[in-house]
């Protein structure tokens, strides 16, 4: 199950919602939580079921184990981590990365769970990590942690969330109407994101990079539409799942932020999936690092292990390191000489760079990738713009001009704040301003409803 599944939207968070809201107590809530998350994760899946016992009471023991050890033997605490470990990037490679298997061992692929299976090693992972490094104790009560690692609002997208940070949450949480009222609507928002903005770039990303019909526009735009399906895509999984999470009286970190042309190609890579980021840094012990050499090297590496974290593949190991090179280069030199151009040049530098360098995900082969880096210059190209690209752009070009607006942050704040300017004028105001959020949250509701009904109907 996912959070675009009609059922999820208009059955189980809908029942999970109201049956939670029956009784205020922290228990009563976990309780709640953790059955519906265990149907979400396990819908279609049983087998899930049994995973997620087996594993979780892995960690909760390697964690007491590590607890009690670490002030008497620190290399058996030590040894015991790796362990976890282990046993995490198991349960990631066998269930999260089916395609390994494929072909390999038969009737495994029936009981592969690849949604959500990074996150959840990667929290169990980071509690045994945090309990080795003397961070939190040991939890006790294996039903506070079976909320942290099977809660469904961390499942499709993360953020991958201490255990240290949810634990007071977890024990006691409120929920009024202010979170009722901005979870929802994050909610609604983000799925809009992913149901309506994501899909009218994954058209002209298919029309652009079309390999029968390569055209020099098409390059650039498909790639551009490439960055932008993904990023709303992923941008809205995590909006859904920060608005779930306040439904439900959790507070979450933000897992990615705007970008920021000063802050340079780095800047970037820390604004996507920042939790994750920050993760493998801490992992690599780089934010307690204070020489450059050393945190040049552990950015290379880190973005090798988040390559193969999001896909075991040469490819992206290869564009992982890429990145971290590039960060390496920002942190010893590139960042005091690029400091000093305009910011117009900066934008067209962190494009120029993520097209270069992430644009190798969406092929297969170098090959794939050769030739469109040559059809940017127009080499290898039929033409310069293709009909099935105009028609992608023309045909939704109010869907991508409102996507611009999200995207580009100056732009969205002088909305926004033009918004709040005009409703601070006099109470008319501020319910006219009001009722078009409302009425603009209810249509965005309404047509990816409609759309998702529609997309599964043709299934």
């Amino acid at each position: 199950m996912t959070y675009t599944d009609l059922i999820f939207l208009f059955g189980m968070f809908p029942a999970a919602t109201v049956l939670s809201l029956l009784d205020r107590s922290s228990e009563y809530k976990n309780l709640i939580l953790i059955l519906t998350s265990l149907l979400f994760f396990s819908w279609g899946r049983p087998f899930a079921v049994c995973l997620i016992f087996l594993s979780l009471f892995v960690d909760w023991g390697i964690g007491l184990a590590v607890g009690s050890l670490r002030a008497k033997s620190r290399p058996a605490a030590l040894a015991m981590t790796v362990i976890d470990a282990a046993m995490n990037l198991g349960l990631m490679l066998v269930f999260g990365h089916n395609y390994l298997f494929e072909g390999r061992s038969p009737g495994l692929e029936e009981v592969m769970l690849p949604v959500g299976m990074g996150y959840y090693s990667l929290r169990g992972f980071s509690y045994v990590q945090d309990v080795f490094r003397g961070k939190i104790r040991p939890e006790r009560n294996v039903f506070c942690l079976m909320t942290y690692m099977v809660s469904f609002h961390l499942m499709c997208a993360g953020p991958v969330v201490r255990y240290g940070d949810m634990e007071s949450q977890i024990r006691s949480r409120e929920v009024n109407t202010d979170k009722l009222n901005a979870g929802l609507n994050r909610m609604v928002w983000g799925l809009g994101k992913i149901v309506l903005l994501s899909e009218v770039f994954a058209k002209i990303m298919a029309a652009g990079l079309n390999g029968n019909e390569i055209t020099t526009l098409g390059c650039w735009l498909g790639m551009l539409a490439f960055f932008a399906r993904y990023y709303f895509l992923f941008t809205g999984l995590c909006d859904m799942s920060r608005g779930l999470s306040l439904v439900g009286g959790f507070v979450l970190p933000l897992n990615y932020r705007d970008i920021e042309p000063d802050e340079l190609f780095t800047g970037m890579v820390k604004s996507y999936n920042t939790t994750v980021v920050g993760f493998f840094a801490d992992l690599l012990g780089l934010p307690e690092s204070k020489s450059k050499v050393r945190t040049a090297v552990g950015a290379v590496i880190c973005g090798g292990l988040m390559g193969l974290w999001y896909h075991v593949s040469l490819g992206c190991l290869v564009i992982g390191l890429a990145a971290g090179a590039l960060v390496a280069a920002e942190q010893l030199f590139l960042k005091d000489i690029l400091a000093k151009l305009p910011a117009a040049v900066k934008y067209i530098y962190l494009v120029l760079t993520a097209m270069i360098i992430f644009g190798g995900l969406e092929f297969k082969s170098f090959y794939g990738y050769r030739k469109w880096l040559l059809g940017l210059v127009g080499v290898g190209t039929k033409y310069t713009l293709s009909v099935a690209v105009k028609n992608a752009v023309m045909n939704n070009y109010v869907l991508i001009l409102i996507a611009f607006c999200v995207v580009c942050a100056p732009v969205r704040r002088l909305i926004t704040g033009g918004a709040d300017k005009l409703s601070a004028k006099n109470r008319r105001a501020y319910s006219a301003v009001r009722a078009v959020k409302t009425l603009a949250t209810a249509a965005v509701l309404v047509i990816s409803a409609i759309t998702l009904a529609a997309s599964a109907s043709v299934v």
